[in-house]
């Protein structure tokens, strides 16, 4: 279903809310940027959205989601550059980390953000990053690589389950550092499975 040309416009502007801000706008905010006095002509235009399967919402505040649909649109029409990051649930030994069923969405990144290139965004679990800045929930991008250097953010696979941490190699084993220091750093006598380096981290709303 095609859309009109103010639903393209509305569009974008939740498109260019979230690349800047990292989370979408409120129904007040997307009227303010439209210059659209009633709320009730943006909820008219947000159910168009929905039932032509450009967004995705819930009954909660800000919870308007751009669907995988509009970002093909908005890649193709949007003045602003953007990488559209898959983001991965559960990575597994010996899967790859790109497989089908491991893409739970696609997820919009600032090209300025990122350093270089990335491959794939991940969801983080806990608070062991906090003094790097890494928050419960925020969704990271990071870049596919097997080796990493003394310092480097990583995600590495420990006993099945994807961690980040910082990566030292010392003279006898390998350590992984939280920067929470209530969280003693994890030791390996060999390299773990490094799944890529973190090269940004987009804030989630709380």
């Amino acid at each position: 279903m095609e859309l009109t040309g103010r639903q393209n416009l509305v569009l974008k502007k939740i498109y260019d809310y979230i690349l800047v801000n990292s989370y979408p706008p409120s129904i007040r905010e997307l009227a303010g940027m439209l210059y659209i006095n009633s709320p009730r002509g943006i909820s008219d235009h947000l159910y168009s959205l929905e039932r032509k399967g450009y967004i995705e919402r819930r009954s909660s505040a800000r919870s308007i989601k751009l669907t995988w649909k509009a970002l093909q649109i908005l890649g193709q029409n949007t003045e602003k550059e953007a990488l559209y990051l898959p983001l991965v649930g559960r990575i597994a030994a010996g899967r790859p980390v790109l497989a089908e069923e491991n893409i739970e969405d696609h997820i919009p990144f600032p090209a300025d953000m990122i350093r270089g290139n990335a491959d794939f965004a991940l969801r983080v679990h806990g608070d062991s990053m906090i003094g790097d800045h890494i928050l419960n929930g925020d969704i990271i991008a990071v870049r596919s690589q097997p080796v990493a250097e003394n310092g480097d953010i990583v995600v590495a696979l420990i006993d099945d389950e994807a961690v980040v941490k910082r990566y030292y190699r010392k003279e006898k084993h390998v350590e992984l550092r939280s920067s929470n220091p209530k969280y003693m750093p994890m030791l390996m006598k060999s390299d773990p499975i490094i799944q890529g380096k973190v090269v940004a981290v987009q804030r989630a709303l709380r």
